[in-house]
């Protein structure tokens, strides 16, 4: 052997210990929330929000929807759990987030805090985020 067939195989060997497939998945699985606002649902009194308000459990999971054809707000972004919708991202916070979907980021939200005690415009509190390896 060589002294460059050498360096080759000592490259390529020393490689694989670094790149072992349990290191590679594991990585690709990690994945960490970035954080893009935290707000208070917009419009929680006019949908279902107030009827399923006692179902509703910090850490749920929301489902953000474009609705690029409101005719309010053309940045518009729906509110979901489940089948049920809740609201609205605020206005003055959707313009970046409607911006990310519409690029084909899937941008995700999560309840942080419920108050029943509070005015109809501060019961449920979520936090809207991606995800990034």
């Amino acid at each position: 052997m060589n002294r460059i067939d050498f360096l080759k195989q000592l490259l390529v060997g020393g490689s694989s210990i670094f790149l072992s497939g349990s290191y590679v998945e594991k990585k690709a699985e990690e994945k960490r929330e970035v954080r893009l606002t935290s707000r208070y649902i917009a419009g929680f009194q006019y949908y279902r929000g107030a009827e399923i308000e006692n179902q509703l459990r910090v850490n749920d999971s929301l489902v953000l929807k474009r609705e690029p054809g409101n005719r309010h707000d053309c940045y518009a972004v729906e509110v979901y759990r489940g089948n049920d919708k809740l609201g609205y991202l605020p206005r003055e916070e959707n313009r970046v987030v409607a911006r990310m979907m519409d690029q084909g980021i899937e941008v995700k939200g999560r309840i942080t805090k419920i108050n029943p005690e509070s005015s109809e415009w501060h019961r449920v509190k979520m936090k809207v985020y991606y995800e990034m390896a």
